[in-house]
């Protein structure tokens, strides 16, 4: 007979990869896929907030929250230590989370507003538990509907500018619509925008910034977009599920919505969103992507952004698949595109000879 210890830890050890699986799918689902560099800064305070409640209750019965936080209890000689140990705890890990806040934004914080803003963790920690705690049970009830359904999961990390939102929206489903993907479009429903209310009226305007008023879902019988501020939550079967990756990444480039996270990648984004319209020069932006000290998943997503708009407004080329399915050039186009050829080869020309 296996001893009372050995079936409390194997329970525990299963619980424990439970919650962890649940707590992932709570915070995607809630804040979508953050960029790498804030992942830390997102996990560090939903995690405290979670902690919270049980320190605060190890403040009246220490054994209680020991047992809840590690399976084990206290002797009673060491109730004097742990009382005042949780009690520090209470009153640091809302400031904790208070101060990470002003981490997950590039705008941040100094002197008396980052007092501010490290005080307004008490009220954030609050709501931030309530809603973890929602969407520990309401996450995995997703999931689970998508398993039932054989559909398979991608996200598509972006970072939707201040106002963009509903440009985002529109976009992207004119895009599918182009790859012959038509998806209608509905509001996600409020038990998944509750939590972002919540969130917004506890943590102010910078914890507001990350999640949506309005949360919508492109969707049809064969995939489903839920389109978070900053990631893109694709869900689908196999083919159209790739087709609607495929569209994201072609049209993502000319709409309101980053796909770097520092601000001077972002900053090269904006030039070459400019240089689609024609107002900036693309020769410059590229020289400043090669001379930026940028890590190497930013300088591939703007190296790729750039041969976007260098195909994109070149009147002999396109980014199209498929060329058919872009408008002819006209033969004006063609000669001015002919000549500015010729005129970029003609100093290598007078080199050579």
């Amino acid at each position: 007979m296996l001893p009372i210890g050995a079936i409390f830890a194997f329970v525990g050890r299963q619980l424990g990869r439970v919650l962890s699986l649940a707590f992932s799918w709570a915070t995607m689902a809630l804040f979508g896929r953050v960029p790498e560099d804030r992942q830390l800064f997102l996990s560090a305070m939903a995690a405290a907030s979670l902690l919270w409640p049980i320190v605060l209750a190890g403040v009246a019965d220490p054994s209680f929250a020991t047992f809840l936080l590690a399976f084990v209890t206290i002797p009673a000689w060491a109730d004097p230590w742990v009382r005042p140990a949780m009690l520090a705890l209470a009153v640091l890990l809302p400031l904790i989370v208070g101060f990470l806040s002003t981490k997950l934004t590039n705008a941040q914080p100094h002197g008396a507003e980052l007092v501010r803003e490290t005080l307004r963790g008490y009220p954030y920690a609050i709501g931030l538990f309530v809603v973890l705690v929602w969407m520990l049970i309401l996450a995995p009830l997703t999931n689970i509907r998508a398993m039932l359904r054989r559909w398979q999961s991608d996200h598509v990390a972006i970072a939707v500018q201040p106002g963009g939102y509903d440009t985002v929206v529109r976009d992207l489903r004119d895009a599918l619509e182009r790859a012959k993907l038509p998806l209608a479009t509905r509001r996600a429903g409020w038990m998944y925008e509750l939590p972002g209310h919540i969130l917004a009226l506890c943590g102010g305007k910078r914890v507001a910034a990350l999640v949506p008023e309005k949360l919508f879902v492109l969707y049809d019988a064969s995939v489903e977009i839920v389109i978070h501020p900053m990631d893109l939550a694709v869900r689908g079967r196999k083919g159209p599920l790739s087709r609607a990756r495929a569209a994201i990444a072609r049209e993502l480039t000319f709409t309101r919505a980053y796909q770097t996270w520092t601000k001077e990648a972002q900053e090269i984004e904006d030039a070459l969103a400019r240089a689609a319209r024609g107002d900036a020069d693309l020769d410059a932006i590229a020289r400043r992507v090669a001379d930026t000290e940028l890590d190497f998943e930013q300088w591939e997503i703007l190296y790729r952004l750039l041969l976007q708009v260098r195909l994109r407004t070149s009147p002999l080329e396109t980014d199209a698949i498929v060329a058919d399915t872009e408008p002819i050039p006209t033969i004006a186009q063609r000669l001015a595109g002919l000549r500015s050829a010729f005129r970029s080869l003609w100093p290598h020309r007078r080199q050579r000879a």
